[in-house]
């Protein structure tokens, strides 16, 4: 009974979840349709139909209704894919990712990475001239405000994203941090590394997961770069997903540890 409550309650959250995430993606996605839509359309045809096609397989399979979630991940996927990608190649890596990283392990809430990190991974590796790239002003502006709406409702863990903003800064310097890394890195930290899924549960960690996604993305970032590298911001934050649930672990075991040592 206990397990199957604990998984109503991971569906649940997931569904509220997804709601907001896409309410937050959709402003830049018109944007992007508004600036490119000879581009956005094939692209947003191929995600979308692979994304649903996968939750739907495996909808059936498990007996349940259809896996919604697996939108997210698919927009972000629209919003940074180079321009040069074919569509069937973004299909394919996003169709991997979330095979691999999200519906072998039951849906949205019960994996540990973020999706749409590893799917533009997964199309960097497939494909190497294919690397993430970073929208243009415009959409990433259209992207900030859904942003403050997913820290304001918890969605987004704040610690994640002032710890990676903070470890950027400490790894790269505060001098970098104009409107062309600024602007990039506070929405890779918001819609990447501040999954609700894929985030530390605990704050000590947060913490800790934030200010390695930040110094990793300096650290692997291009050196004097005029821009973001967003393929350092990718990879950044599936270093420091792989390390989430250890980081977890290992606050809660020294909590623990303090709690015995507190009471003898």
């Amino acid at each position: 009974m206990r397990g199957g409550h604990v998984t109503a309650l991971r569906k649940r959250a997931a569904r509220d979840a997804t709601a907001l995430r896409l309410i937050a993606l959709a402003p830049p996605a018109v944007i992007l349709f508004l600036r490119a839509p000879g581009t956005a359309w094939p692209y947003a045809l191929a995600v979308v139909t692979a994304a649903l096609a996968c939750a739907l397989v495996f909808a059936e399979l498990r007996g349940r209704g259809p896996i919604f979630e697996a939108l997210v991940p698919a927009l972000l996927m629209l919003l940074f894919a180079p321009p040069e990608a074919a569509p069937w190649q973004l299909a394919l890596a996003l169709s991997l990712a979330l095979v691999l990283g999200a519906l072998v392990f039951g849906g949205a809430g019960f994996g540990f990475l973020s999706i749409g990190a590893l799917a533009l991974a997964l199309l960097a590796f497939s494909f190497p001239p294919l690397v993430p790239m970073v929208p243009a002003s415009p959409v990433l502006w259209a992207a900030l405000p859904g942003g403050g709406l997913l820290l304001l409702a918890g969605l987004a863990p704040w610690r994640v994203v002032l710890a990676g903003a903070a470890g950027f800064a400490l790894a790269a310097g505060p001098g970098d941090l104009g409107f062309a890394q600024a602007a990039p890195l506070a929405v890779l930290l918001v819609y990447f590394a501040a999954d609700p899924f894929g985030a530390p549960v605990t704050g000590p960690g947060q913490w800790l997961s934030g200010l390695m996604v930040g110094g990793m993305i300096a650290l692997l970032g291009a050196p004097g770069g005029p821009g973001f590298d967003m393929s350092a911001g990718v990879f950044g934050v599936l270093l420091a997903g792989l390390f989430a649930p250890l980081i977890d672990a290992g606050v809660i075991a020294v909590a623990d540890w303090r709690e015995g040592v507190h009471h003898g």
